[in-house]
């Protein structure tokens, strides 16, 4: 079920920037809209993992209750090495930037499996290659990378299921890029369930 997810996910990320044409809001507008419609689809196929993610930042009607929102300038290194399209944890190849500042601007692990440092994605390759930011040059560039923390609790018979959902953004070089993270902490009282 993970990779239908992740198709699933693709597929919004795609029509989010098909769709929007506007402000980096517009865009994650789009995005949100979309991906709430695939998560939605797949969410009754898939088990609950102790970590899961998608690629895609849901910014419309965000799943739980804000912990924090932080917006911060980090320096990126756009090279051959760092801009890539790769299909490590997703099930065809996304374009991805690392960014291993990520490390210490997030609570969760946004490094995908076998990559040198955590990164953010903008969608399939293809409609996306690493050229789009490449083509203005390599170099080292200062980017906005925004954190958003959200507590999602659930109410499961006696019990509740708590969730932090994690989502990284960032807009390089014109194109947005985003990652998100979920981690499941220990169940609580239903009666906790806030």
């Amino acid at each position: 079920m993970k990779n239908g997810l992740m198709v699933l996910a693709a597929a919004a990320l795609a029509a989010a920037h098909a769709g929007a044409a506007g402000s980096e809001a517009d865009f994650s507008r789009a995005v949100g809209l979309a991906m709430a419609s695939a998560v939605k689809s797949a969410k009754a196929f898939e088990p609950r993992p102790a970590a899961s993610f998608a690629a895609i930042e849901p910014a419309q009607a965000p799943e739980g209750r804000l912990v924090s929102d932080k917006t911060t300038n980090v320096m990126v290194e756009l090279n051959t090495k760092t801009v890539k399209c790769s299909a490590q944890d997703y099930s065809m190849p996304m374009l991805k930037v690392l960014v291993p500042a990520l490390a210490d601007l997030t609570l969760l692990n946004h490094r995908n499996t076998r990559e040198g440092a955590p990164c953010v994605a903008a969608g399939q390759c293809g409609k996306f290659k690493p050229g789009d930011i490449l083509a203005s040059g390599e170099g080292t560039e200062q980017i906005p990378v925004r954190v958003v923390l959200r507590k999602l609790a659930e109410v499961d018979g006696e019990g509740c299921h708590v969730t932090l959902i994690e989502t990284v953004s960032t807009k390089i070089r014109g194109i947005g890029f985003f990652h998100e993270r979920r981690h499941e902490l220990a169940d609580r009282v239903a009666d906790d369930c806030r």
